[in-house]
């Protein structure tokens, strides 16, 4: 008999069964740590340079990652890309999850023309191309943070009210929630109590995968130059400052592109395992 407090949380078995989203899980909480300590880690500020040192390759114990075109650090530069990816990334999940759930979950619930009305203006901002919303946000009130942040919510919450009010369809027709009814539950009761506990998966996936989406989305709005502003390094911006020396140092393009690739991947292995452990159905069958 297994003695009490042993047993692993659902959460670490599953990952202990997907090793690649055990892998993901890690390289992600290890690259929020060292974002995190950005500054103690490297002993560099982002925005240092050292016009004496431009284009030095690796070295141990002082540029682990070598230098850019202007002699700064690049590691710490990949670390406080990190930073905006990842509180971008993070924020507009956020912000797309309130909106998105709440929009989602009114439309399926009461139907009829309110469900018609709300509809029609996620097809309409679906309809239109996400990066062009982006571009065309960040174009008309600038380029600070919370404007990117803004600007990526938009592009992200249709899809994610799509996602929500197709399960909350499926699921408001069942027995237990004609039942509620019957014993004369509030439709706020039977929202907070019966529907959006049972769209959870599909949020927790949702939103992590959306996370990957809209970091990338934030590196090419720098990348094009009305993201992240100099010296503040993204990752994005980090690529596009050094793309006209990718014959000579490739380097220089490669490291904050792997950065970009490693976390977009993690993200997505991640969401899928999340989807798995979160959906009451497949989470049966795990135990």
């Amino acid at each position: 008999m297994r003695a009490r407090g042993t047993r692993r949380p659902a959460i670490l078995r599953l990952l202990g069964q997907d090793r690649p989203a055990a892998c993901a899980a890690g390289l992600l909480l290890l690259l929020v740590l060292a974002a995190v300590v950005a500054a103690r880690l490297t002993g560099y500020a982002y925005d240092h340079q050292d016009l004496d040192h431009p284009f030095r390759g690796p070295e141990a114990g002082r540029w682990w990652l070598g230098t850019d075109q202007y002699g700064r650090d690049l590691l710490t530069r990949v670390l406080y890309g990190a930073r905006v990816s990842l509180a971008v990334g993070s924020s507009a999940v956020a912000a797309e999850s309130v909106v998105g759930v709440a929009w989602g979950t009114i439309a399926g619930f009461y139907g009829g023309r309110l469900d018609a009305a709300l509809m029609r203006v996620v097809d309409l901002l679906i309809a239109f191309p996400s990066l062009l919303l982006a571009v065309l946000v960040t174009g008309i009130f600038g380029a600070s943070l919370v404007n990117i942040v803004l600007a990526l919510t938009m592009t992200a919450w249709p899809g994610m009210a799509r996602t929500i009010r197709s399960e909350v369809v499926a699921l408001r027709e069942r027995d237990y929630l004609e039942a509620a009814r019957g014993l004369g539950a509030s439709p706020a009761r039977i929202l907070a109590r019966h529907l959006i506990p049972n769209v959870v998966h599909l949020l927790g996936a949702r939103a992590t995968l959306d996370v990957s989406a809209l970091i990338l989305n934030e590196a090419t709005l720098s990348f094009i130059g009305i993201g992240v502003q100099p010296p503040r390094p993204s990752w994005g911006l980090m690529i596009s400052e050094s793309f006209q020396f990718l014959q000579s140092h490739p380097y220089l393009v490669v490291v904050p592109a792997t950065a970009l690739s490693v976390t977009v991947v993690s993200f997505n292995l991640l969401g899928e395992t999340l989807s798995e452990w979160l959906d009451p159905k497949l989470r049966q069958r795990t135990r």
